[in-house]
């Protein structure tokens, strides 16, 4: 089916290998590394400007809707956003409060919620962040897959986190020196940007059960949503009290209400609402379970999820963990390399978060609730990010999970009326340009992922690909406009350059994958305006950028400079953005010889650019801190040049990716780069929105993937640069596979140049 579907697709080159199989080769004597060893969370939890990777370093279990992490501040108790993508920073010197809900690596910032605090007593001035806050330092705190430790200090008190899919738990060691252990709990804890509307909480003292909600109007999320919770604390309080808008009040059990406080008939900046617990005793244990459906949810998350202490838990997430690693398998390598794979394969799943409670039941975008047969409902997508590395990895390796995440998406559609660009909890964020969806469910069917609700996410695609429906999020400016022209022109449709490219991307993958799902007619309109591209290539300057309605080139002051036709780039590096067609690129261009001449040139700058002392800026040439120019190394082997590609790959992965808390080019937006890090060390690099990778050179000796029908097989043997690369002994035609040529019992053997 899928060699049928490339070989009738125009747009996509034939040559797919044979069929030719055979037995995985033996592997080397010994086990293969162990990746859940491997992993540290703070890696990319640092970095300054654009190079800040705004991790976490946490308790969460894959894919989770619990991520329970510090949240910190600077030594001014400053928490800038723009730092703190995940609520965190390594340079930061307080933490003031252990909350519930994060994003790993994004730019800007939410959640933050549900925070707990253990302090040595309560007064009115602990009421807030500044009241609360306690110094700690990095040096002091331990962090692994599912499990956080820390020692606060003024006073002296030792937390340990761990976390299930619904549930945080916490552990507080309060120092001999405390004189009345007291944890809080402050509904009014947000990140920067955010505010919570409303909030309320009641508190059982006899049995220390605390129930709550609170409505947040996030800076990302575009329109509120509320969070249930349920918390139990063992032993009981001895003393309780809460503190909302109408005042501090020692020994009351209620507090605030899910009413939005409003002043003037607008909702005020931000709610506190909160509560305290003392406690006769030196260690204090709480869990906390969270719902985004009801309140009977978190009652049912902690039920199900309610496990004797922070250690087992901090188990039963590792062995978890270890499972959603397992279908990959590496020998050999560097340990620096092993800590990269490692740690990036963690954070490719560290989001997206299924939000359905235990019971199946979840809130959707018309915020009803629903129930889910089967799967689980997935939100928080950075797709504009994510469909370039991540997705394509999740199809490879956890492609049941992305069947969770594609069904959730035919779910948003119906439930909302459109496929979004950026969910986040009930809604689309709407961030970035293109249609991110559009490419995610094309490439994911041409590469055979099926039972995904096809029918749904192709007609709502095709809908508003072509203009038929007004879609109340994630559309394309006037599509009316595209069509009469054939690109979006600079005077009608702000980042002209960067809508063409990404949507002729989107539609290429739409009538890739839609073989069977699309009437003719619309395959073959999508198909032909994926050539939207060509008319804003200027052969003049050998760069695409902004053409008007008239079809005239606006002036190209600058190709390093961010201009107002590119998002986040410029014409040096939008240069490059066809990855759905590299040998019409290099035709454009005059050719695959002055492709690559321009190809060295672009890494040559790129070199000599990254010798500057300025860090922290964004990129004039390769910006591996950001998406639109990931692929750009793996063009050479478009090209014929696989060892230009090892070279620039294999500088840009040891030149950016560390294992410090600066050890990310910047935000790694919900895994984009984390993946990128995967296809990397592993050889193998997916083209976005076709079922085309590119080869590059494998950093360990032996990697092994299980697919759905066996193991596949990357080797590498000999010293020296690779020379050769065979698929079952046979030697290769090009430098690419296609993802039908991924098949258990299949070796993909690297030969290098010495025995």
């Amino acid at each position: 089916m899928l060699q049928h579907r490339a070989a009738c697709f125009a747009l996509l080159l034939a040559g797919c290998a044979g069929d030719k199989g055979g037995p995985a080769a033996a592997p080397p004597l010994g086990d293969p590394v162990d990746l859940l060893a491997r992993i540290d969370p703070k890696i990319g939890t640092g970095g300054i400007g654009f190079a800040v990777g705004s991790g976490y370093p946490g308790a969460a279990a894959p894919m989770a809707l619990v991520r329970l992490s510090p949240d910190t501040a600077d030594r001014n108790g400053a928490s800038f956003g723009a730092y703190r993508g995940g609520g965190y920073h390594a340079d930061d010197v307080y933490i003031q409060g252990f909350s519930h809900l994060h994003l790993s690596g994004v730019g800007l910032t939410d959640y933050g919620l549900i925070a707990l605090m253990p302090r040595d007593g309560m007064s009115e001035a602990n009421t807030t962040e500044a009241g609360y806050r306690a110094p700690f330092s990095h040096a002091e705190s331990t962090a692994t897959a599912g499990r956080y430790a820390v020692t606060l200090r003024e006073p002296d008190i030792g937390v340990e986190l761990s976390a299930t899919d619904h549930t945080g738990l916490h552990r507080y060691r309060f120092g001999a020196e405390v004189a009345e252990p007291t944890v809080l709990i402050d509904l009014g804890h947000v990140m920067d940007g955010s505010r919570v509307i409303a909030a309320s909480l009641t508190i059982d003292p006899a049995t220390g059960l605390v129930r709550g909600a609170l409505r947040e109007d996030g800076a990302m999320a575009r329109t509120p949503f509320t969070v249930w919770f349920t918390a139990r604390f063992s032993p009981p309080p001895v003393e309780v009290g809460v503190w909302d808008p109408d005042g501090y009040r020692p020994g009351d059990t209620e507090a605030g209400g899910l009413a939005p406080l409003t002043l003037d008939g607008q909702p005020m900046e931000g709610t506190r609402v909160g509560a305290w617990l003392r406690f006769d005793a030196h260690e204090v244990n709480a869990q906390v379970a969270l719902s985004l459906t009801d309140a009977a949810g978190a009652d049912a998350n902690l039920a199900a999820q309610s496990l004797d202490s922070v250690d087992a838990a901090a188990e039963q997430t590792a062995a978890a963990w270890a499972d959603w690693l397992s279908p990959i398998r590496v020998w050999g390598g560097t340990e620096v390399d092993q800590i990269k794979l490692a740690t990036a394969l963690y954070k490719c799943l560290l989001m997206p978060h299924a939000t359905q409670d235990v019971d199946g039941r979840y809130r959707g975008f018309d915020a009803q609730v629903h129930h889910l047969d089967r799967g689980r409902y997935t939100t928080d997508l950075s797709m504009w990010d994510t469909y370039r590395t991540t997705h394509p990895l999740y199809t490879l390796l956890w492609p049941e999970a992305h069947r969770w995440i594609l069904r959730s998406l035919a779910r948003m559609s119906e439930q909302g009326g459109a496929l979004p660009k950026w969910p986040l909890a009930l809604w689309d964020g709407g961030f970035m340009v293109g249609s991110p969806a559009h490419v995610v469910i094309g490439e994911a069917v041409a590469k055979g992922l099926d039972d995904v609700d096809e029918a749904v996410l192709f007609a709502m695609a095709a809908d508003m690909a072509l203009g038929r429906i007004e879609a109340p999020y994630g559309a394309r400016p006037d599509v009316s406009v595209y069509d009469t022209y054939g690109y979006y022109p600079s005077d009608l449709v702000g980042t002209s350059v960067s809508w063409t490219q990404e949507v002729a991307l989107a539609d290429y993958a739409l009538a890739l994958g839609g073989e069977g799902w699309l009437s003719a007619e619309d395959q073959a309109r999508l198909a032909e305006r994926a050539h939207a591209w060509k008319p804003l290539y200027d052969a003049e300057l050998g760069y695409f950028h902004a053409r008007d309605s008239a079809g005239v080139f606006q002036p190209l002051n600058s190709t390093t400079a961010w201009g107002d036709e590119f998002s986040e780039g410029n014409a040096e590096q939008y240069r490059w953005l066809v990855p759905h067609d590299p040998e019409g690129l290099a035709e454009i261009m005059g050719g695959e010889d002055i492709a690559l001449q321009r190809l060295d040139a672009f890494f040559e700058a790129s070199l000599d650019a990254e010798k500057s002392d300025v860090r922290g800026i964004p990129k004039p040439f390769y910006w591996a801190g950001n998406e639109h120019d990931l692929q750009v190394p793996f063009l050479f082997s478009a090209w014929g040049q696989r060892e230009q590609t090892a070279r620039w790959a294999g500088w840009a992965l040891d030149t950016f990716y560390g294992t410090g808390a600066d050890g990310y080019p910047g935000n790694d937006d919900g895994g984009a780069m984390a993946a990128w890090v995967v296809w990397t060390v592993i050889g193998l690099y997916p083209m976005a929105g076709t079922d085309r990778y590119f080869l590059g050179e494998p950093r360990f000796s032996r990697v092994e993937l299980d697919l759905p029908d066996g193991t596949f097989v990357i080797e590498r043997s000999g010293t020296g640069p690779v020379r050769r690369v065979e698929l079952d002994g046979e030697a290769l035609p090009d430098e690419s596979l296609r993802h039908d040529q991924l098949r258990g019992g299949s070796v993909l053997h690297f030969v290098g140049s010495a025995p």
